[in-house]
């Protein structure tokens, strides 16, 4: 007798994922009417100048309305006796900086820790329960290993991967954003206005950080706080450089000195830094090098030099000679 039918486990993963999808349909429907309306109060117009490159996220991040799925996962987690205030703003950090900026994400992601992914261990150990013979029982331990560790572990490692990649991105990126902005300064650009160019010129180039900008750019033209809206970008990215750029954009902003002076002593500053990072790396090329060619052309070198020695030794009968 089998443990439990395989057809009732699908049955129930369909069933949830069917569910999580009507969910997801109703929460979509009711974001064009919060888009539009923050479209009127930011001034823009979809399709206008600098507003096609703001995806829908960013503008309804801004105003912290959770959608329906995001509010059924909170009241499920609640009525399991979960503090959701607590966990999200312990969460949230670490989602910011992968760069997730819906509001329902950290709503999502504390489900899937809580309740998602342990049903989905649950359902993996039980696909590797099942009596099953040959071809059958190993796709049961596999199928089954793979639900185990994505329950598991699957969101840790998501959002890890996903912090080390944007930092990467967004260090890569940081450089040419810098310089576009001097040269929009210096032609004249106040502030938004810079982030305004910067965000058309490099939104097919480098994506990320024009996501980061749009939404700094949204947010100094909805809070009343400009300092926080910068703030709010160095929290996100967490990373010095662009904690450097908005100290010095917060100077400006308080203490009134020239903004073109102060981001082209910080683009020097920064090139040198970059000449500096790349030395680093030369440096550490010779070290780095040592074993794969330890690894690889040593063997090709032992036996171009000892074959021909070992070959002829073996053709006169060996070490000791033939008897």
């Amino acid at each position: 007798m089998e443990f439990l039918d395989t057809r009732y486990m699908f049955a129930a993963l369909a069933a949830i994922v069917v569910f999580t999808i009507y969910m997801a349909v109703i929460s979509v429907a009711g974001r064009k009417e919060k888009r539009i309306q923050l479209e009127a109060r930011t001034g823009y117009a979809e399709g206008g100048e600098g507003f096609s490159s703001v995806p829908n996220e960013e503008l309804i991040g801004i105003e912290r309305e959770k959608s329906a799925l995001a509010g059924f996962c909170e009241s499920f987690l609640k009525i399991i006796g979960v503090h959701v205030d607590e966990a999200i703003a312990e969460m949230r950090p670490v989602i910011e900086h992968a760069g997730i900026a819906s509001i329902d994400a950290p709503y999502y992601i504390l489900f899937m820790r809580r309740i998602g992914g342990y049903l989905l261990a649950f359902f993996g150990a039980l696909f590797m329960l099942q009596p099953a013979e040959g071809t059958d029982a190993l796709l049961n331990y596999i199928l089954g290993g793979i639900l185990v560790i994505a329950g598991l572990f699957g969101t840790k490692l998501y959002l890890k991967n996903r912090i080390q990649k944007r930092a990467e991105i967004l260090q890569r990126s940081f450089p040419d954003t810098l310089d576009l902005m001097v040269v929009c300064v210096e032609s004249g650009l106040a502030l938004d206005a810079a982030l305004s160019r910067v965000c058309r010129e490099l939104g097919r180039a480098h994506p990320e950080i024009t996501k980061e900008l749009n939404r700094t750019r949204l947010e100094l033209a909805l809070l009343n706080d400009r300092s926080q809206a910068l703030m709010n970008l160095a929290e996100r990215t967490n990373l010095i450089a662009f904690r450097s750029l908005v100290a010095a954009l917060i100077q400006t902003e308080k203490f009134g000195t020239s903004l073109t002076d102060t981001l082209r002593v910080l683009s020097e500053d920064y090139r040198l830094t970059r000449l500096a990072i790349a030395e680093n790396k030369a440096g550490r090329l010779p070290v780095l090098m040592t074993i794969p060619l330890i690894l690889l052309l040593m063997p090709a070198f032992l036996l171009i030099v000892l074959g021909p020695p070992f070959i002829r030794v073996s053709e006169q009968g060996g070490l000791f000679g033939r008897n």
